[in-house]
Parts: structure tokens; C-alpha cells; sequence
């Protein structure tokens, strides 16, 4: 049976739900780069839903870099 995972439980982990899946999504590769390598041996899930559940579970440290808080200058052609 597939478990369904609600958008408001990722919002209690990490409040922007864009965010939440971006973490989820570099956990997974992160998780995959290991199962292609043999370090966790045979699983039965899928990286994504094991990358959620840790995530859900706050076993996923994550920080996000600061950005640009301005949009960038374009200058004017017209001129």
C-alpha cells in the first residue's frame, strides 16, 4: 500500500513547502549515490520515500546559503 503524505506535515519540518521538497529531493540523490555505491546494501524503498520519511522524522540536517536579496540591475537598451 503507498503511504500518502500531506503538504501541511513537510510544512511542520520546513515551512516553505518549495524548500521542503528541494531538501527532500538532494537528500534523495544523496541516498541513491549510496545505494549505487553498496554502502546500505539491499532496500526495499524507493530514495525519494526514504530521503521524506527521514525528513518527517528530522534526521536530515540542512541550512540554506543566504541569496541575493536584491533582483538583479538590468540596464536599459533603449537609451
Amino acid at each position: 500500500m503507498k503511504e500518502i503524505v500531506l503538504i501541511e506535515k513537510l510544512t511542520t519540518v520546513i515551512p516553505n513547502k518549495y524548500e521542503a521538497v528541494r531538501v527532500i529531493a538532494k537528500e534523495a540523490r544523496r541516498i541513491n549515490s549510496l545505494l549505487i555505491r553498496g554502502a546500505q546494501g539491499e532496500v526495499d524503498e524507493k530514495p525519494t520515500m526514504m530521503a521524506l520519511r527521514r525528513l518527517l522524522e528530522n534526521k536530515v540536517n540542512y541550512r540554506f546559503a543566504e541569496g541575493e536579496t536584491q533582483p538583479p540591475d538590468f540596464e536599459d537598451e533603449s537609451e
